[in-house]
This record gives structure tokens, sequence and C-alpha cells, in this order.
């Protein structure tokens, strides 16, 4: 999946960078106004020149604070600190599932020429700057360990979309005898073959058979418990009523949950039991 990650940072960086491109230019006039025309030519230069640097300290902040890497089978997927209510979290993969989506109907209506190429590439463009936008912005921060795994899923779908494109407009494939007779058919059941095959393949790297959540309500037997929405385990965000398994727990400590459900499966998986204490509160 190490290309995955490379070329996940490279659109992410790619689209930051256009995105603040633009930003500049919108505020090129009132910059202008307040000043020197000179001096603000160079303040956008400096500034185009520092985002390059502004990743790089992230990164060795993110080092400094001895995150765990993503390919750890103890990796976290909560951060205590920062904090964000369980539906913000759940809107934002809302929004990226959808983008994702999106995106793939896109290349298909394109692939079927029901679009033109100018319509698919604005909004091709924007759809993928969106996602990267989402990504750099919110999920980075909402689940900093769990990042490489979101980026990757999602990147992979977009990488699919462009996958139909060249499928459709290959002669190799348009001249073959199942897509020649059954031209629009053909590309929808590629899609979905090429989706199920990215959603396994992403199971199969990422997966993991427990997941994490915060203590709202302890008991003596059980105790309910908060999970945010966990792309790893398969875990819908949701306050699950969980065994204590022996542990005396506390409100708001974060535990380890044993999960219940198969790899592949479409409702999501059901926290059943405390497995561990990560973190008590004090």
């Amino acid at each position: 999946m190490g290309f995955f990650s490379t070329l996940g940072e490279i659109v992410i960086n790619f689209f930051y960078l256009i995105g603040t491109f633009i930003i500049e230019l919108i505020k090129l006039p009132e910059r202008i106004r307040a000043g020197t025309i000179r001096e603000n030519i160079k303040e956008i230069f400096r500034k185009w020149g520092e985002i390059g640097s502004a990743d790089v300290s992230k990164i060795k902040i993110m080092k400094k604070a001895k995150i765990k890497n993503i390919s750890e089978d103890d990796a976290p997927i909560m951060v205590k600190g920062t904090r964000f209510h369980p539906s913000e979290k759940e809107n934002t993969i809302l929004r990226l599932q959808i983008s994702a989506v999106a995106f793939i109907t896109v290349s298909i209506l394109y692939s079927l020429n029901l679009i033109s190429f100018i319509i698919f590439a604005l909004l091709g463009v924007s759809i993928i700057f969106l996602i990267s936008y989402i990504l750099h912005y919110q999920v980075r921060v909402m689940y900093v360990e769990d990042f490489n795994a979101y980026r990757d899923f999602f990147i992979m779908y977009i990488m699919v979309g462009f996958l139909i494109v060249l499928v459709a407009n290959n002669p190799a494939f348009s001249t073959s005898f199942f897509f020649a007779f059954f031209p629009s058919l053909s590309i929808l059941i590629f899609a979905v073959i090429a989706v199920v095959t990215v959603f396994l393949i992403f199971r199969v790297r990422y997966y993991r058979d427990y997941t994490l959540g915060e203590v709202i309500e302890a008991g003596k037997n059980t105790s309910y418990v908060r999970v945010d929405y966990d792309i790893r385990s398969n875990v819908k965000p949701d306050t699950y009523i969980v065994e204590n398994n022996g542990f005396k727990v506390k409100e708001n400590d974060i535990v380890k949950l044993a999960i219940e459900g198969s790899l592949f499966s479409a409702r999501g998986n059901q926290p059943t039991k405390i497995i561990e204490i990560v973190s008590k509160q004090r």
C-alpha cells in the first residue's frame, strides 16, 4: 500500500498548493490597495515558499509527539486533547463518502459520453480538491493515527474513477466482444468490480478486530461506551452497551473493545466487551 500512501501525499499536497494559490489570488487586489505592488508580490512569493516547509513542520511535530505508525496493530483511534463531537466526525466522513461516490459517478457519465470532457474536468478537479481539503484540514486532525487509512481509502476510489475513464477509452477494451455489444453495461459492471476490489484490498490491508471507545456510564457488569466512526474495524458511530469483562472502569475512561462481526460486514461490526483500559480518567 506504499504506492497509494505516496500517491495520496502527492495529491493532497498538490491541491493544497492550488487552494493556497487561489486564496492568495483572491486577496491580491486588497493587498495591492493596502501597500505597494512590489511589496505585496514579494509577500505572496514568501508565503508560497513557506507552504512546503509548513507541511514538514507538521510532520516533525507529529514525530516529536511519538505518534505510533499506522502499521502497528495497537494504534489507537482517539487522541486526548483536541475533542470533536461525534456528529462532527460522522458528517466529515459522510462528506468524503458522498464526494468519492460523486467522482466515480462523474467518471461513469463521461465514459458513457453523457457529459463532455470540459464538464468532467471541471467537476472532477472540484471534487478532488474538496476531498483533498477535507482530508488535509479535518481528517488529519480528527483521526491523527488513522489518517493514512482514511487517505488511502478515498485516494483509491479516486483512482477507480480515473481507471474507469482509461478503460472506457482504451481501444483494446472498447473493441472487445463484450464491450462492443454492451458498452454501457460493460462500463457499469467494470465500475462495480473495481469498487468492490478496492473495498476488499482496503479491508485486508487495514482491518483490525478491535476498536476504541469512551466510557460515558460505568456499571457493575456492563457499561455504556461511545464509539466514533472507525473505518478500520468497520464500526459505526454510536453508543454501545458492552461487557466490563472484569475491568473496573470509570466515566471518561478510554477502553479497547472486542468486536463481533466479519471482515466484510456491510452493516458494520458490533463492539461486545472491554479487553483493555487504554487510558484511565484521573
